[in-house]
């Protein structure tokens, strides 16, 4: 059974490693197949990945959509470290995402990662904002 999308005018969506953005009207079209997809409200850029949460959500969106590089994983695994040692709290929200990138399934750890965001940024918002905006 394909996929069916429906983009709205600009909105993004990658699919494999291609980012693809609508144009003026709204689209739709089915995909079959085995392969990454990910919606706008799901993708991270690079640049936005400016705090230790987001660098780790970031790597994991970059797990899914190469479904697993080594070099990655050791990336992922080294930004949990340090976050966990800066944030204690957090730890259990990396623990469901660890879970997941263990278990293959790379769609659910970003589900997860972006929880754990969600948790960074409810604890430590404002004063993450401030610092990065000193940088």
């Amino acid at each position: 059974m394909p996929l069916k999308i429906e983009l709205k005018p600009h909105e993004s969506i990658i699919i494999g490693e291609a980012l693809i953005t609508n144009d003026n009207e709204r689209t739709r079209f089915y995909i079959e197949g085995n392969i990454p997809i990910l919606r706008e409200k799901f993708i991270l850029r690079e640049k936005d990945a400016n705090t230790p949460s987001r660098r780790v959500y970031f790597v994991v969106q970059q797990l899914y959509l190469s479904r697993g590089s080594t070099d990655l994983q050791n990336m992922y695994i080294e930004f949990v470290r340090d976050l966990q040692k800066a944030a204690p709290s957090l730890i259990p929200y990396t623990a469901a995402v660890t879970d997941d990138i263990l278990k293959g399934d790379y769609y659910a750890a970003i589900k997860n990662a972006s929880r754990l965001v969600a948790k960074e940024d409810e604890l430590f918002g404002e004063a993450l904002k401030g610092a990065v905006q000193a940088e």
